[in-house]
């Protein structure tokens, strides 16, 4: 899962805010949906179909909280220097997709800090570990 969301929740969120903004068709929205919950839920819903021979009843909790994390880690991976000082996401340049201007990431260090809390919250604190 966290490959998936390495992969795909950067440009995802890219898509959706491309989406709302009008700078994408809607059609772009099913994609973004698609692999934030690919990325997010299902893949991991057929891990534990695969490893433990049912269908797991965790699937609604899931479905409620790695799409927390899963948007956590696009909004950290968009995160850019802007030319002459601060910050934005990357998906909201008129040029999206393309790589910034500023490649940094120390800068970013102090604002990304929320974001990798927000994922550890929820791995920390519903997340039931069995080894």
């Amino acid at each position: 899962m966290s490959l998936l969301a390495f992969v795909t929740a950067p440009w995802s969120l890219g898509l959706l805010y491309q989406v709302l903004v009008g700078r994408r068709p809607l059609r772009y929205l099913i994609v973004a949906v698609a692999l934030c919950l690919f990325s997010s839920s299902w893949f991991y819903d057929g891990y534990l179909l695969w490893r433990d021979g049912y269908y797991t009843q965790r699937w609604a909790g899931n479905l409620r909280l790695s799409p927390i994390i899963y948007v956590a880690a696009g909004l950290l991976w968009n995160l850019e220097v802007k030319t002459g000082g601060g910050f934005r996401l990357s998906f909201t340049r008129p040029d999206w997709p393309s790589r910034p201007a500023d490649e940094r990431f120390g800068p970013l260090l102090l604002i990304s800090i929320p974001l990798i809390l927000i994922a550890a919250y929820v791995l920390l604190a519903f997340v039931r570990w069995t080894f």
